[in-house]
């Protein structure tokens, strides 16, 4: 099964409503994905030390079997109602069994394609219909009849030879599929695990980097970039280091490993004020080729620890295409056809310093150019021309996020069949927590806007529990929340909003 697909399914249960107020459930979810096609064995410990890195003496294995019946159940429910028609189901194995021989060998978690209602019948019913069927008696063959027969035969024959060609081929040569760190070497393995190819980088990697925000998935493309049947990688390699001391440079592998092309992101800027021009790339996406434009690579930089960001289209050679950039730090990105017309939209979040706010930024794939337009002269850039995005958002902070951070940051969007989908942290440190959850449709008319489970109320009643702005999240805090600010595609300066959900 495609590692893309399971990766899909897993982040369209992390934002599902089911999951929305089950955080240590969530954590759990994202560890046993993230181990699902390692080679070394996930153990208890790193389990509990990933789920309570304080408490890591005071828990024990019996604390682990809890939360994985936990998340079996919250897998049921969510399966039951929203994820009902999902084309794949995840589920959890009862490693209380053994595999044989008392020894445990069942994955921690496992992903399938759903199974159809009608499956196929047995080999016993098909003996039954073939016996009902037979005819009475036999006819002596004509010459045309045995003529159309060789020549079924015959054709037969030549497709079976160029199918056993092509399987033969592509058993050959498989295609990669998935790749992890192993030290100072990438491993790229094909769809069954099987390392196909290995490169080794003696300036070894920035770990924690990898590990960040989805992690190795998104420095990771696997596809076939030049229409040709061949599958590509493009790698987002990071050396070792902090994460000020050097960019990262996107490297293309043929399926067979050898390096094609280069090509490092960002440049100087003088509005950078003498930080030092290093950036990091966050997300490696491919524009599907139209009528009218071939494959187009989208890569998402920013410069590193704070501002500005970058997103360049790349052909598929590598060649630099067009650029656009903002004043912030855009840290997530999907692609999606929002209006049906056959022509993927790019589609970032993260922070505008225009507002200190969360944003979402839409761009046109054919007008990538320009620079977004500040308020704050200071943080302008120049010499770039206007940009035009087709849509450009900005989402509310709440007091509590204005007494305590800098900013809120708009994180994981993601694009449904009718609906786009995104989450708003209102705690930045020491995680992206304290979430108010966003739901528009096609148009970015707002659906909902919540703060979902009790994380986010938790919090805020916790900091204003005394002193002389003590007070409890009103009615009109929340219906605050709707008030998605517009400054550009819209024809009104706040988005359309629908009636609150609680």
């Amino acid at each position: 099964m495609d590692p893309r697909n399971i990766i899909e399914q897993i982040d369209r249960i992390l934002r599902s409503r089911t999951f929305a107020s089950k955080g240590q459930l969530k954590k759990l979810l994202e560890v046993l994905h993230r181990n699902m096609h390692s080679e070394i064995i996930l153990t208890g410990d790193e389990v509990i030390e990933e789920l309570w890195p304080s408490e890591i003496k005071t828990k024990r294995s019996a604390d682990v079997a809890t939360e994985m019946n936990r998340l079996r159940r919250a897998l049921k429910s969510y399966y039951t109602v929203e994820g009902a028609s999902d084309p794949i189901v995840v589920s959890l194995p009862n490693r209380a069994v053994t595999a044989g021989n008392d020894v445990h060998e069942r994955p921690w978690i496992v992903a399938a394609p759903r199974a159809t209602a009608n499956g196929p019948s047995s080999a016993s019913d098909h003996d039954h219909a073939a016996d009902d069927d037979r005819p009475q008696a036999t006819r002596t063959p004509t010459r045309t009849l045995i003529l159309k027969i060789v020549a079924l035969v015959a054709a037969l024959c030549a497709v079976l030879g160029v199918a056993y060609l092509a399987f033969a081929t592509l058993a050959a040569h498989p295609h990669p599929q998935t790749g992890r760190l192993d030290g100072s070497v990438l491993r790229i393995m094909a769809g069954d695990g099987k390392e196909l190819w290995s490169k080794t980088f003696p300036d070894g990697f920035q770990n924690d980097w990898y590990y960040y925000q989805r992690g190795l998935e998104t420095r990771l493309w696997f596809g076939d970039l030049e229409g040709k049947g061949h599958t590509s990688v493009l790698f987002s390699y990071m050396p070792a280091g902090t994460a000020m001391s050097r960019s990262s440079t996107l490297i293309c592998y043929s399926d067979r490993g050898k390096e094609k092309w280069r090509w490092s992101p960002g440049r100087e800027l003088p509005e950078l004020a003498g930080s030092p021009g290093t950036y990091a790339t966050w997300a490696i996406r491919v524009l599907k080729a139209t009528e009218k434009n071939p494959a187009r690579i989208v890569v998402l930089s920013q410069q590193q620890p704070w501002w500005p960001s970058q997103i360049a289209l790349l052909d598929v050679n590598g060649k630099f295409i067009s650029e656009y950039w903002h004043s912030g730090g855009l840290s997530y990105m999907v692609l999606a056809d929002l209006d049906g017309n056959g022509r993927e939209e790019i589609i970032a979040t993260g922070i505008s310093e225009y507002d200190h706010q969360a944003t979402l930024v839409v761009l046109d794939p054919d007008r990538v150019f320009g620079a977004s337009t500040e308020a704050q002269p200071q943080f302008q850039i120049h010499g770039m021309g206007v940009a035009q995005e087709r849509m450009r958002l900005f989402f509310p902070r709440s007091d509590m996020n204005r007494a305590l951070f800098q900013f809120n940051a708009a994180i994981d969007p993601s694009v449904e069949p009718t609906s786009i989908r995104l989450t708003v942290a209102e705690c930045i440190t020491p995680s992206l927590g304290c979430r108010i959850y966003y739901e528009f449709d096609k148009n970015f008319r707002l659906i909902a806007a919540f703060a979902g489970g009790d994380e986010f109320r938790s919090a805020h009643e916790t900091f204003y529990q005394s002193g002389k702005n003590a007070h409890h999240l009103s009615a009109k805090e929340q219906a605050a929340f709707q008030k998605v600010r517009c400054l550009a595609g819209c024809s009104s300066e706040f988005v359309p909003a629908g009636p609150l959900v609680p």
